[in-house]
């Protein structure tokens, strides 16, 4: 396995305001957890982990828009700067999830590295709802399509959790953070409960760590190093077809998460881990992911 392939950067993008106490507190105590857990994949050689903290701008809020704690693989340092994370204000409903965005897509990333988003919140950015302050879109400018863009453009992968039930009191909500997701090759997460946010974030880790296996794999048919690897070539769909059988024959599968919503009459909410083969849409990501690490 190339070195230049087994760094994952991830960064956390957390609501800050008052409803979002329990899945903070959740993210607190656990994050030691999240991080052995990552560390213990053989394909992950370096892990580092990012910050942003966002509530809302002034005069809705006044304690602060964003705070970011920038990329590190120091742990104590980690765990320092998420045990600053607190619920507090918040002002209206609609929060500065555009800004978040914003930060978090200009952080340190290595350019090599695996890039995970994990965006967590329980209310919409500004402009997609037709009460609260600022129903024309965020008063800084920023938009959260125009981020996800970004986003998708640097290889970041935005999985965004939905916390109910206060997320389900906006019209759009849930449609934006579905959206968010879906541009970025992400998931959407609606969550009831805050200790499943820890297997939803260990989960997109190893989805993304199996992304590089992936990645490796396709270096291996193609019997070439990453540093051979061209961001020009052109690979053919029946290339692509054909790299998908080799892998499935090899018995080459994939962790996703699965996630069971609670519904009346059905099942509790529950996340889980599930092996899947891989599918052609995969090797293309793949290969879209090794064209920007060889650029």
């Amino acid at each position: 396995m190339s070195e230049r392939l087994g760094q994952l950067d991830l960064v956390f993008v957390v609501d800050n305001t008052g409803s979002m106490g329990p899945y903070i507190e959740a993210t607190k105590t656990k994050i030691l957890e999240i991080i052995r857990t990552i560390k213990k994949e053989e394909l992950c050689h370096r892990l580092r982990v990012g910050l942003v903290s966002y509530r809302d701008h002034p005069p809705q809020e006044e304690s602060y828009v964003t705070k970011k704690y920038e990329l590190t693989s120091e742990t104590s340092k980690i765990e320092e700067n998420v045990k600053e994370m607190l619920a507090f204000g918040g002002g209206d409903g609609p929060e500065a999830v555009d800004t978040a965005l914003h930060v978090a897509n200009r952080m340190e990333y290595l350019r090599e590295s695996a890039k995970i988003m994990v965006l967590i919140g329980d209310a919409p950015p500004h402009g997609v709802e037709s009460s609260g302050a600022w129903t024309q879109g965020s008063p800084d400018g920023k938009n959260w399509q125009d981020e996800a863009k970004i986003a998708f453009e640097k290889g970041i992968v935005i999985h965004t959790v939905g916390c109910f039930p206060e997320i389900a009191g906006y019209e759009n909500a849930v449609k934006v953070y579905e959206q968010i997701a879906k541009n970025t090759e992400g998931n959407f997460f609606p969550l009831t409960k805050a200790e499943l946010l820890v297997k939803i974030i260990t989960g997109v880790a190893v989805e993304e760590i199996d992304k590089i296996a992936i990645q490796q794999s396709i270096l291996e048919e193609m019997k070439i190093s990453m540093d051979e690897f061209s961001a020009d070539e052109d690979i053919s769909e029946s290339t692509i077809a054909e790299l998908t059988s080799k892998m499935r024959s090899r018995g080459f599968t994939k962790r996703a998460v699965k996630h069971a919503p609670s519904v009346a009459g059905a099942a509790p909410e529950s996340v889980s881990i599930e092996s899947e083969e891989v599918t052609e849409k995969d090797v293309r990501e793949a290969l879209r992911q090794l064209k920007r690490k060889s650029a």
